[in-house]
């Protein structure tokens, strides 16, 4: 008798159990990561409608970003370039 009570608690305890060993979420997943929103006009520090590699780099753009949005390889971003970019994350 003592027995089949110890063996139904331990059953009604066994699913607390297994749902406490749930894995811990990666930190992507707790903290995903943010993505850069970029203002063209903010960036373009000179006014000429295009960005420069140094006004780029002042505004914590990589070489190889810049790189990826000057597809005509002029050695400037246009606006034009900027909105078809890969990460389509710019603002007027």
């Amino acid at each position: 008798m003592k027995f089949s009570k110890i063996a139904t608690v331990l059953m009604c305890l066994l699913p607390i159990t297994v749902f406490s060993q749930g894995t811990t979420p990666s930190p992507e997943v707790v903290n995903p990561t943010v993505v850069k929103k970029y203002s063209f006009k903010k960036i373009d520090f000179s006014g000429d409608k295009q960005i420069s590699k140094e006004e780029a780099k002042k505004a914590g753009i990589s070489e190889a970003e810049f790189n990826l949005i000057d597809k005509d390889r002029s050695g400037f971003i246009t606006w034009n370039e900027a909105v078809n970019s890969p990460s389509k994350n710019w603002t007027e």
